[in-house]
């Protein structure tokens, strides 16, 4: 790992302050939608290596079947700013409890239906913490739709290590769980080089202002 990509102590220390902040507001949105208790993780922030792809999402994610949801999002100031894709990824096991929660009750939970409450609750993830975390940092950002990338499938199928434009992203993993309840998903934020580099300088603003 290039030493331009990595993180102080204070650099990171302050990263994980504000996603702590910003993963607050996600979750206090979802405890809303869903009227629920939302238990969080802390956030786990690691750079990691597109050729490590694989072997940091079965580390991370400890179930052996997902559905993934992904968004991009991106500066005005195009790649010199904050961008890279915010994936949720949910454990098949959440799926029943979802539709309990949702009022989805009498309903079959078919491919669609299950695709609707995917889509619903990164909607919800994404926009809060994204928004938090941006602005904290006083950046600007703005969101592709989210899309699907499957229902059902190996973590290993969640990113296709042979497609990837980045050599180095950086990993923010946030997870959350629902009190009483078997629900579990995990929110994975990567970033390209030249957006980690923009983060740095970012933060190193952000301390000097503090």
């Amino acid at each position: 790992m290039s030493n331009a990509l990595t993180f102080n102590e204070d650099q990171r220390d302050c990263l994980q302050e504000i996603c702590n902040v910003a993963m607050g507001q996600a979750g206090d949105s979802l405890a809303r939608l869903l009227n629920v208790f939302i238990n969080l993780s802390v956030p786990y922030i690691r750079l990691i290596k597109a050729e490590e792809v694989h072997q940091e999402l079965r580390s991370l994610i400890n179930a052996p079947q997902v559905s993934a949801v992904r968004q991009a999002f991106y500066s005005p100031q195009g790649n010199q700013g904050l961008c890279g894709e915010s994936i949720v990824i949910f454990s098949d096991a959440s799926f029943q409890e979802l539709a309990h929660l949702m009022a989805f009750e009498g309903r079959e939970l078919d491919a669609r239906a299950e695709q609707e409450l995917l889509l619903d609750i990164s909607n919800v993830l994404n926009g809060a913490c994204l928004n938090g975390i941006a602005q904290q940092l006083e950046e600007q950002l703005g969101y592709s739709a989210p899309s699907l990338i499957g229902q059902h499938i190996p973590v290993e199928q969640i990113l296709d290590k042979e497609k990837l434009t980045w050599e180095h992203a950086l990993s923010i993993k946030i997870g959350y769980t629902l009190e009483n309840h078997a629900f579990q998903c995990d929110m994975l934020m990567l970033m390209p080089g030249a957006a980690i580099s923009h983060l740095m300088s970012v933060l190193d603003q952000f301390l000097e202002d503090f």
